[in-house]
């Protein structure tokens, strides 16, 4: 890890389907399993301080490493034990079995709870069990509509509810007995917390609570084994079943406690049985899996222990500490709200005691989750060794978590050893080192302004304005500073970056909005700017495609990130973009260079186009000049035709005067999606193209062999075949 630039190590999408996926950081899978091959051997502890991602401490145990999590959330720890050594389906369905056969007074739970969710069917008149009822917030008096498969006559689908249906939710209601045992799993009578545990039980309608506690009631009757595989399905009921979930919107990711407009009250026992899927699906080789003190193997495996990291850093120089690599947590009300819930609900009182600070609070800003970063941190620098190398994933990167997790990160005595920044995905990666030493950030607005005019005149293009603060605060994370506290430092910075980013200070915003990080950033005066970064990236797409073929799309996008590393880390769409672009997939997956693309037969294509262009307009009695433009000239109005072989059309208009008549940009079919896409990207190129034509290649040698066509149907005749953008992912497909 040498200089100050990290190359972003790219991933595919992470796995949205894992238990609980909504509320944890979306890590993409393989990107810490490269970064440890690349710094310390397998067998090595590899320390997780803060155990946010389950998914990162199973990859990192997968590929025979011990990892240390402190995982102070419950139902984390309860994550990462299940995940570890997932149940086998048989075993769940014959658990749910056992439970589905207790009673409640006369007759079975499964029909009882089944019940609460009747509806009557709209063809054929009879009852059946409601997979889930919509309601609106703002009409509480019953559900607005149904969602039912019936067994009787085959109808489904969503139809509106009846009157029927308010009444018998008001039936099924859970009775004060009901919340009152909901609420002692959490928080006794006399508990201070109580009332917090009651506020958060709100986010659950009174039928879900009546048929939650039924199911919870019937654990404690149960023998262990059943227990303990129920309730990875009640986690997830647990989940599934709250008010949280908005519709039609299937996957959201709540961070607060807000119930949104149209939400859904789902079935529990459906979602109990729907949670066998969740957890049977195609499971991985077991994981090695110990509580603290005890340890894995030296083949790999996980130690989990049961706290936080202030707790766990003395014990830290026992062990030869190797690595940290780690997803920093953000602030998430609801998750951490619910999770203390649902450690009482599965496990009791004591389960929840130690994070039952989290229904207190209820509200995060970037201030405090700055402050508690520093507080988790500050525990690492005393404990491990200088030379241990730390990796912070941050998923979900926003302009508060950044300035937060570096600011946290310098002040709890860890040097920053580079910074990649895929903005686009919203995923930060930061390198540490221990230095052992505070170095609060520099708050001088003339370095930040220079720090944000040299990345601007780099980068060559408007930029979003998250890799522009990314350049900024490594700037000031090089020059030291006064001390103070770190929540102090987070809004001194977020305070000076307005007034080092004015117009006058030399820079404007394109499709701003009211938030510093709405719009494009540029420079007023731009003199002695790079090429566009979009240019370089296409051109280097283009060689790695004609010098590595045969590679596939994720090898060719780390290549093209260990290229362009830092805070500017090219985004996966127009690297996407470009692959298309130039690239032909093999059957084997790969892609190798499209064979006109080759540089020789792209160049002699470009020149045939030219001589065609000539011709055409000599054909036509058009006075013809072929100099950096092939011109048609006339008294009424000419045409200028700039051919090229690339998407860099900033080249060609940002270097042009106008000319009377109409310009086009003359282009290879395969280039021209690309050019459209690099039209959107840079707002600058989408002003200086108005008025521009472009024209494929193909439309050329059409025009040239076309007999019929004149000055009066020319105009017609350009326009027969007008590129249309397509998303990469289609034309790929």
């Amino acid at each position: 890890m040498d200089g100050k630039i990290s190359a972003y190590l790219p991933g595919p999408a992470p796995d949205d389907a894992q238990p609980l996926a909504r509320f944890l950081p979306p890590v993409p899978p393989g990107a810490a399993a490269r970064w440890l091959a690349a710094h310390v051997a397998p067998g090595s502890w590899v320390l997780d301080p803060f155990g946010a991602s389950p998914a990162l401490v199973l990859e990192m145990a997968r590929r025979g490493y011990r990892v240390l999590v402190a995982a102070n959330n419950p139902i984390i720890r309860f994550l990462i034990e299940m995940q570890a050594a997932p149940p086998a389906e048989d075993a769940l369905r014959a658990a749910l079995a056992a439970l589905a056969a207790t009673r409640t007074g006369d007759e079975r739970l499964e029909p009882h709870l089944l019940a609460r969710y009747h509806t009557t069917c709209g063809q054929c008149g009879q009852s059946v069990s409601a997979d889930e009822f919509l309601w609106e917030r703002d009409s509480p008096a019953g559900p607005v509509a149904r969602r039912y498969h019936c067994p009787q006559c085959g109808q489904g689908g969503e139809f509106p509810a009846l009157p029927s249906d308010a009444d018998q939710a008001a039936r099924a209601a859970a009775t004060p007995l009901h919340r009152a045992r909901a609420l002692e799993r959490v928080a006794a009578l006399d508990d201070p917390d109580r009332q917090h545990a009651e506020e958060a039980l709100q986010y659950y309608t009174p039928r879900t609570i009546y048929a939650l506690s039924a199911l919870i009631n019937k654990l404690d009757a149960l023998p262990t084994d059943q227990r303990n595989l129920l309730a990875p399905l009640l986690l997830l009921t647990f989940d599934r079943t709250n008010t949280l979930w908005p519709y039609p919107e299937e996957r959201p990711r709540p961070r607060q406690l807000t119930v949104p407009p149209r939400y859904r009250e789902r079935n529990v026992f459906r979602e109990v049985e729907a949670s066998i899927a969740a957890w049977a699906r195609s499971p991985e080789a077991r994981v090695p899996l110990s509580a603290f003190p005890d340890f894995p193997p030296e083949t790999g495996g996980i130690c989990i222990f049961d706290g936080p990291i202030r707790a766990l850093a003395a014990h830290l120089p026992e062990l030869e500490i190797a690595a940290v690599l780690t997803a920093l947590p953000r602030p998430n009300q609801a998750f951490w709200t619910l999770s203390t819930l649902w450690a009482g609900w599965l496990w009791g009182r004591e389960a929840a005691e130690p994070f039952k600070a989290a229904l207190r609070r209820q509200r995060y800003d970037w201030r405090w989750h700055t402050a508690a970063l520093h507080a988790a941190l500050e525990h690492l620098a005393p404990q491990i060794g200088a030379s241990v190398p730390i990796l912070a994933l941050l998923p979900e990167t926003e302009p508060g978590l950044l300035t937060a997790a570096l600011t946290a990160g310098s002040y709890a005595g860890l040097s920053l050893g580079g910074l990649a920044l895929r903005a686009h995905d919203g995923q930060a990666q930061i390198h540490w080192r221990t230095s052992g030493t505070a170095s609060p950030p520099a708050l001088a607005i003339q370095s930040m302004t220079d720090a944000a005019r040299a990345f601007l005149l780099a980068r060559g293009e408007p930029s979003p304005f998250l890799p522009l603060q990314a350049a900024v605060l490594e700037k000031l994370l090089a020059e030291p500073s006064t001390g103070m506290p770190p929540s102090d430092a987070y809004t001194a910075i977020t305070d000076a970056l307005p007034q080092a980013l004015t117009y006058r200070a030399g820079f404007l915003r394109y499709h701003a909005g009211k938030e510093l990080d709405s719009g494009l950033w540029w420079l007023t005066d731009a003199t002695g700017a790079a090429p566009p970064l979009a240019g370089r990236i296409e051109t280097a797409v283009g060689d790695h495609l004609h010098q590595r073929p045969r590679q596939s799309m994720q090898e060719i996008d780390a290549a093209i990130c260990r290229a362009f590393p830092g805070p500017d880390t090219p985004d996966a769409v127009w690297v996407a973009g470009c692959v298309a672009s130039y690239g032909v997939r093999d059957p084997g997956g790969g892609w190798h260079l499209r064979p006109e693309d080759d540089p020789v037969p792209r160049k002699n294509e470009q020149n045939h186009v030219r001589s065609l262009l000539i011709q055409i307009g000599e054909r036509l009695g058009f006075a013809v000049e072929a100099g950096v433009a092939v011109s048609w000239l006339a008294p009424e109005g000419g045409h200028h035709f700039y051919v090229t072989t690339s998407a860099q059309l900033g080249e060609i208009v940002f270097r042009q005067t106008p000319s009377p008549g109409q310009s086009w940009i003359v282009l290879p079919g395969s280039r021209a999606n690309l050019a459209l896409l690099a039209r959107q990207r840079d707002p600058r190129l989408e002003h200086a193209l108005r008025g521009w034509g472009l024209i494929k290649f193909r439309l050329v040698r059409h025009l040239a062999a076309n007999p019929l066509l004149t000055r009066a149907n020319l105009d017609a005749e350009l326009r027969l075949d007008e590129p249309t953008y397509e998303s990469a992912q289609m034309r790929m497909l």
